[in-house]
């Protein structure tokens, strides 16, 4: 017990913390165990001298190299940086065992050559390669015990090791403790330097790991900071253009209206009679000029939605007179579109907070669609309900439908279906992304509904 507490003491004064990580942890053991071996070698050296055994330098050698090999195997039992995790599999590790136990007492429990025993050495080093240090030193303990027993009961391989060099007998068993110093000394070595090559080859990944996801972020940050230099560019071109256009479009809009008036005029007969082709041409002119006016106000309404200057009046709207009106608003292309329209209003109001013409832009708009896409003779049917706080407005007709491949772009701005362009419908692809704008900033959504060759129908939904 002194020799060990000596050896922990030197080993705490000499780092000051108890560790087993670096080869020049082991030399401290070495040096501390070879410390407390002279602890118990001197005191029982004097103690024989002084009793009159035969051997004293017999048992000096005897009680150091066995203090030493007992320190050797059990300091490192106290000391950190035994935590490197073992390699082996428990396969590994079963089959491993089980060859150690089986050779150490193959060779000690019988008398073979000097040689055999490194047999048990080559194994214990596969423990140091592969195993956790912990279960190095048990093995080593249990390999200790083992010859030790076998030893002190005649048997093995250093049984009469003395015999023909004229040596005290008891000194076989400083040949089996050295050879125990040999195993600890060599195994435990091994250990630690395999768990430091591991544990560098671990750095050495993981620092290679930091600079590959180093170089990928690096690589993520400039490819999103060129796609944010890229949005910024777009939207700049798209302020750009939302300007232009609204700027063009209020240049056009003074001179078409006076294209318009003029041509009004000349139909009222304001400046002289005119003959039947120019009647004709005279209209012709005004329907086209409408039209186009028409454009400019959308392209006017849409540039004011996209720069969020439309303001909504906070007024109460019968939703039944609105509707009144886009059907009076709509009854002129209903009798040159031979196409019928039915009605279904409520007898009471149904009110919600808006603005009645922009909600009347949404039903024309909605209306005159239905009538460009049914053939003659069809029909369009307009109905108003109301369910819970919901009023819903439904614009129903009979005409081509709509492919379902294009209802999620419906409401694009300047998309045209595909069966606009297969039968020549005029029109801008604008109307439907200002219905779904005028509704949305009325706190209400748009739903559409559509089977080829059968109808489409619109819900549009605004709270009350």
């Amino acid at each position: 017990m002194a020799a060990a507490l000596a050896a922990l003491r030197v080993l705490r004064e000499s780092q000051g913390e108890l560790r087993m990580r670096t080869e020049f942890d082991l030399l401290r053991v070495v040096v501390a165990a070879n410390l407390g071996g002279l602890i118990v070698a001197v005191p029982i050296g004097l103690v024989g001298a002084l009793s009159g055994v035969d051997e004293v330098a017999a048992l000096i050698a005897g009680s150091f190299v066995d203090m030493t090999a007992s320190l050797i195997l059990w300091l490192p039992l106290a000391m950190r940086g035994r935590d490197a995790p073992s390699l082996a599999t428990w396969p590994e590790r079963a089959a491993q065992w089980t060859l150690l136990v089986t050779a150490t007492l193959t060779i000690f429990a019988t008398s073979f050559t000097t040689e055999f025993p490194y047999v048990v050495l080559v194994l214990l080093m596969w423990a140091g390669l592969r195993l956790s240090l912990l279960e190095t030193l048990l093995q080593l303990i249990v390999v200790r015990l083992v010859i030790t027993h076998f030893t002190a009961m005649g048997k093995g391989p250093y049984v009469g090791a003395t015999h023909d060099r004229n040596l005290p007998d008891d000194l076989q068993m400083v040949y089996v403790q050295i050879f125990l110093i040999t195993c600890s000394v060599a195994v435990v070595a091994l250990n630690i330097s395999s768990a430091r090559a591991r544990a560098e080859s671990r750095r050495e990944a993981l620092a290679k790991a930091d600079q590959v996801a180093e170089r990928k972020l690096n690589t993520v940050f400039e490819a999103l900071e060129a796609e944010r230099s890229a949005l910024e560019e777009m939207r700049e071109v798209d302020r750009v253009k939302d300007a232009f256009v609204s700027t063009v479009s209020h240049e056009l809009r003074t001179p078409i209206t006076n294209i318009i008036g003029y041509t009004e005029m000349l139909e009222d007969g304001d400046f002289g009679r005119l003959s039947p082709d120019q009647s004709e041409a005279t209209v012709r002119i005004g329907d086209n000029g409408r039209r186009l006016l028409s454009l400019i106000d959308d392209l006017l309404d849409l540039s004011r939605l996209r720069a969020e200057k439309m303001e909504i009046a906070q007024n109460p709207v019968d939703l039944v007179a609105v509707v009144r009106a886009g059907e009076q608003a709509i009854l002129p292309r209903l009798r040159s579109a031979e196409v019928s329209l039915e009605m279904d209003l409520p007898p009471y109001p149904v009110t919600v907070t808006g603005e009645a013409e922009k909600l009347e832009r949404v039903l024309v708009n909605l209306m005159s669609n239905a009538v460009k896409f049914t053939p003659p003779l069809g029909r369009v049917a307009v109905r108003l309900t109301q369910e819970g706080t919901w009023a819903i407005i439904e614009v129903s007709d009979t005409g081509y439908g709509i492919p379902e491949e294009d209802l999620d772009r419906l409401f694009s701005q300047f998309f045209r279906s595909s069966v606009s362009q297969e039968k020549h419908i005029q029109g801008t692809g604008l109307g439907l992304s200002i219905v779904r704008s005028i509704v949305e900033s009325h706190g209400g959504q748009v739903e559409v509904a559509s089977r080829v060759n059968v109808g489409t129908t619109f819900r549009v939904y605004l709270p009350t």
